[in-house]
């Protein structure tokens, strides 16, 4: 079953502020931690989930696979939804305001694609440290939802390779 994007009863980071257009971007992205570290790319203050951007019609899975191939040259396999976030922020690098309808899942890397090059590297940042340098306030959410619910269902979970792909 693959997730629309419906957001009646996400959580809203950010407000929206009177008497500004704001461009509505459909996005998904995948939370990824193993022994306290969380897959994020970026750089300083500017990190992110991997995931990003919906095309027209594209399921929220759909959106995390490409994103994830392109920004990374990896597969990702999505076990689980954490939530729906909304997302309220202006960026710079487009002098535009945006509401950002954001599907996020719990997923694990496996295997990385011969011949790809990923536009980032990918990097592991322990919990706390990856919560306070998100951009995006919906992001840091996500990343402790995941670390909540997994630790009481499952408790610690094995180390990546230095790859970032977990052993089967």
């Amino acid at each position: 079953m693959q997730t629309g994007f419906s957001f009646t009863d996400a959580l809203a980071f950010g407000f929206r502020k009177p008497h500004v257009d704001y461009v509505q971007r459909r996005a998904a992205y995948v939370v990824t931690i193993r022994t306290g570290n969380v897959a994020m790319v970026g750089s300083g203050r500017q990190r992110f989930l991997p995931g990003g951007g919906a095309l027209p019609e594209e399921a929220a899975e759909m959106t995390v696979a490409r994103e994830v191939r392109e920004e990374l040259g990896r597969e990702v396999r999505l076990l689980r939804k954490v939530g729906e976030a909304i997302q309220y922020f202006y960026s710079r690098d487009d002098n535009r305001h945006y509401e950002m309808l954001a599907v996020f899942f719990v997923g694990e890397f496996t295997n990385r694609l011969p011949n790809e090059v990923g536009e980032h590297s990918l990097q592991w940042l322990p919990i706390a440290e990856a919560s306070l340098v998100c951009f995006h306030e919906c992001h840091a959410w996500a990343i402790r939802q995941f670390n909540e619910v997994t630790q009481q269902i499952v408790g610690p979970l094995p180390s990546p390779d230095e790859s970032g792909c977990f052993a089967s």
